[in-house]
């Protein structure tokens, strides 16, 4: 009898072993993507005689199957259940849960000084101060536009006992900001301008780290306001011409698609009512039938913040035949695609370049083949010093 049953059991094993490398062969292509991971997942590694001796494949064919699991998505949610609702951790997958009503992610407790920021910024703003030149020598002027990331927004959000970066986001922000101006650039700081509105908590999401439709509009309003004072006479949208919908669609953010959505929120998407202004587009050279607004078909699918203008293009043109206005160049983080729906209606033609994506050709050699009147950098605080990407302004 105990032999049938260890017989038994190792036929058990032996079936396991055989059944999981098999339900993942057979599960692997249907999935490229991890949605809630906003990731891709590993592609399946192809067995070569230099991966074999190298030893890659065996990491690289680790890594897919840990990403091609049968039910991994649903093993990961259940996961985070339990840590949520069961074991009611504070922090789950690196988000704050007890943040006062909206969802941060967790800071670490070093923070850079003062003097570090003033030693790495002077290369930056040296830049920011050649591209100025560059607009202005090609008959344009220039704007940096900076945004507070929601975890700087709602820095007084965050629970007493964990570190929200208030004094190092502070520091960083105004050293880079005057370093703009004395390279003489012309440096709009939307942290102070909502400052002065009193930092109203219906400007930004509870569960994404950008600002939402408001604190767009918000944005949108100082940009004009600031271009105004330049001599700049643009149209200018009003909140009674153009009215805002809520869209009836759960809205999925950054921080809460990283807990699988089961944080509870009742938060939804706004847009325009209507379109302003008629346009035609192109997204990386090709005519596109996007609208700004890509909403999803039926009213219980749920949207993201890419609902705005679609998310993140290499190049986008939006032209509005009405060549008595001047043309702008956007460029920048996603922080742009909610402005572009309102920006657009300002002007005649609109370029916007994300810098991540667009590869064709430099900025400044763009800048010297389309010579656009305006030119708005659009940027959020927490890529301030980064050099890469949008931070790339004076790249051959």
């Amino acid at each position: 009898m105990k032999r049938f049953f260890d017989r038994a059991f190792l036929a058990g094993l032996l079936a396991v072993l055989v059944a999981v490398p098999l339900g993942v062969a057979l599960w692997s292509h249907k999935e490229t993507s991890a949605y809630y991971e906003n990731r891709t997942l590993a592609a399946k590694p192809e067995v070569t005689a230099e991966s074999l001796w190298n030893g890659s494949f065996g990491s690289d064919f680790e890594s897919w199957f840990s990403d091609h699991v049968p039910g991994r998505t649903t093993l990961l949610k259940i996961d985070t259940a339990v840590q949520m609702k069961l074991l009611q951790r504070p922090v789950v997958n690196d988000i704050v849960l007890d943040a006062d009503g909206v969802l941060v992610p967790k800071m670490s407790y070093s923070e850079y000084s003062r003097k570090a920021y003033e030693e790495t910024v002077p290369p930056i703003a040296e830049n920011f101060g050649k591209l100025n030149d560059h607009v202005e020598e090609n008959g344009g002027k220039f704007y940096f536009v900076g945004f507070p990331e929601q975890r700087v927004y709602f820095e007084d959000r965050f629970p007493d006992y964990m570190n929200n970066h208030e004094t190092e986001a502070a520091v960083a922000d105004e050293v880079f900001m005057t370093a703009l101006e004395n390279a003489g650039v012309h440096a709009l700081d939307m942290r102070q301008v909502y400052a002065e509105q009193g930092n109203p908590a219906e400007y930004y999401s509870v569960v994404d780290h950008h600002y939402n439709y408001y604190g767009a509009y918000a944005g949108y309003r100082a940009i004009m306001e600031a271009l105004a004072e330049d001599g700049w006479g643009l149209p200018v949208l009003t909140e009674d011409e153009i009215g805002f919908a809520e869209l009836p669609n759960p809205y999925i953010g950054s921080r809460n698609r990283k807990l699988y959505n089961l944080w509870e929120n009742e938060e939804k998407a706004a847009i325009l009512a209507e379109t302003p202004v008629p346009f035609t587009r192109t997204d990386n050279g090709r005519p596109s039938e996007k609208p700004l607004f890509v909403v999803p078909a039926q009213e219980d699918l749920p949207t993201t913040y890419n609902l705005y203008m679609g998310g993140d293009f290499g190049e986008t043109v939006l032209e509005t035949n009405r060549p008595e206005l001047p043309d702008v160049l956007i460029f920048g983080d996603s922080f742009t695609n909610a402005l572009e729906t309102l920006l657009y209606a300002s002007f005649d033609e609109t370029r916007i370049l994300d810098l991540r994506h667009y590869t064709e050709q430099s900025l400044k050699d763009y800048i010297t083949e389309h010579k656009p009147d305006i030119v708005l950098c659009v940027m959020n605080d927490t890529f301030y010093y980064t050099t890469t990407g949008n931070g790339a302004v004076w790249e051959d």
